[in-house]
């Protein structure tokens, strides 16, 4: 095992100073970090990608050439020619104060496609599937509401009937009230249409919009939404004046997830995280599709078409934990996902009594969060045999440890309650070292900003819905089918 040096990023909606997670974290695992009081402490990475790469921490060597020049590089992905071999995953623990933009990920092939035609925007070829693990109450909006409820904001709320078009609005009511299945392409295109008229309408005509459904709200209209929804679309207000995002939570799951609890969503699916601290697992890679709450860009056209317009209960995106039965201090989080699994390490009595982690054929890492241990590490032989000799190292609160493919390790003795995190995947990882040409990579950031939908995107998304009625928008690589 290898203890890490990490990165933290400083973005605007991080908690400040010693009240993010994130900063007092890391600083407990990097002597050399000061916290500053005022600075927003956002996201820790522990991970390969090049916008984040972790470093061994004794030689400052990148995590990625270490890994292409280890004996376990051959057994893990049968190719140590690269110069460098990244792990298909990102672990991160994140420290929110305000709102992330309004947002979506691609699949494997529209990531591929948006970045041959603008990678200054989409920099990565490769999908981002995430889940969220709760450290403190964590609330976010994640996929389109059930039907139903959707029906019902849309009767409490005008102004939303207006935002997404009288027409269109109306059309979705008609066709969900009829019986038809919302998971129907009948239903997603309506839900399509409604949504790609709300992202065309004119910020004036937006900020109206606004003033009319705070009113609404303060007449006690409240459709579906709860008090802590509502408390959610008044931040939002504040936080982002006449953005076309404050509607969100209208239309979209807002989950307040419990310490302990965990979420996961695929590509295709809208989301925004609000408030709390969290450990992420998401794919090794850094392509966002952004729609609203945010000054960056803006990619209209490129959102519509990549959405799912699956309308579905919250509790479907939840991920349960299950229990290792022959390592007890282990629970399992295992979504319908290839690219990470996530292990919940907790001894919360001290002992002394040896505490084996499974044995992975696969590399990972590993975040101590709480508490300190020695863990004792088998060496593997040249054939993969253990060797009978013992390294024993202390772990503490902020350390980060990559673990390489088939290692025996154990805390051996614990003093006091330890509370640990710990990533893995199977598959291989993204090639980070293909660039596109220098003559499309020096194009202008502002090439494409896409303010409103063009029809055409409309036209092509409609005639994908109409090829069958089978409830599936697009094709969906086999990893995040039918996650739920």
């Amino acid at each position: 095992m290898q203890r890490l040096d990490c990165h933290v990023k400083e973005y605007a909606w991080g908690k400040k100073g010693e009240e993010s997670e994130v900063a007092t974290l890391f600083a407990a695992g990097h002597p050399e970090f000061f916290v500053e009081r005022t600075n927003p402490y956002a996201e820790l990475w522990m991970g390969t990608h090049p916008d984040g790469p972790a470093r061994i921490a004794s030689t400052k060597q990148l995590l990625s050439s270490f890994i292409a020049k280890s004996y376990s590089s051959q057994m893990l992905f049968n190719n140590n020619l690269r110069k460098d071999i990244h792990l298909p995953f990102i672990m991160k623990v994140m420290s929110i104060a305000k709102t992330l933009s309004l947002q979506v990920h691609p699949t494997k092939e529209q990531a591929e496609r948006l970045h041959e035609s603008d990678p200054v925007h989409y920099p990565d070829r490769h999908h981002k599937p995430e889940l969220a693990y709760a450290l403190t109450q964590f609330e976010l909006l994640c996929g389109f509401r059930p039907a139903r409820e959707i029906v019902a904001n849309l009767r409490a709320f005008p102004a939303l009937k207006y935002l997404m078009g009288v027409q269109n609005s109306e059309k979705l009511i008609e066709i969900i009230e009829s019986g038809a299945d919302p998971r129907s392409n009948k239903c997603k295109s309506r839900l399509a249409a409604c949504f790609a008229y709300q992202l065309a309408q004119p910020k004036d005509r937006v900020e109206d919009f606004v003033d009319e459904l705070l009113a609404s709200i303060s007449r006690g209209a409240r459709g579906c939404l709860t008090e802590s929804t509502v408390s959610v679309i008044k931040k939002m207000s504040v936080d982002f004046p006449g953005d076309v995002g404050i509607f969100a939570p209208l239309y979209l799951n807002h989950m307040v997830l419990q310490p302990g609890q965990c979420c996961y969503y695929a590509s295709q699916e809208l989301h925004a995280y609000l408030s709390g601290e969290c450990v992420e697992c998401v794919g090794c890679s850094n392509n966002t599709i952004r729609a609203a709450l945010t000054p960056k860009f803006i990619d209209h056209d490129a959102l519509i078409e990549a959405l799912n317009y699956q309308m579905t209960e919250p509790e479907d995106y939840l991920v349960p934990a299950q229990r290792l039965p022959t390592h007890p201090i282990v629970d399992e989080y295992a979504p319908d996902c290839k690219d990470f699994q996530l292990h919940r390490i907790r001894i919360e009595t001290c002992t002394q009594t040896p505490a084996p982690l499974p044995q992975l054929e696969c590399a990972s890492i590993m975040v101590v969060v709480k508490g300190t241990a020695i863990m004792d590490e088998m060496q593997p032989g040249a054939s993969g045999e253990a060797l009978g000799k013992n390294e024993r190292r202390m772990v503490r609160r902020g350390d980060i440890i990559y673990i390489a493919a088939d290692r025996r390790l154990a805390f051996v003795h614990c003093s006091e309650d330890l509370e640990a995190y710990r990533t893995f995947s199977y598959e291989i990882g993204p090639d980070h070292e293909i660039a596109a040409p220098d003559s499309i990579l020096l194009s202008s950031p502002s090439q494409k900003i896409s303010p409103v939908p063009s029809k055409a995107i409309l036209t092509t998304i409609e005639k994908k819905l109409d090829r069958n009625d089978s409830g599936i928008v697009f094709e969906v690589e086999s990893e995040i089918d039918g996650f739920c």
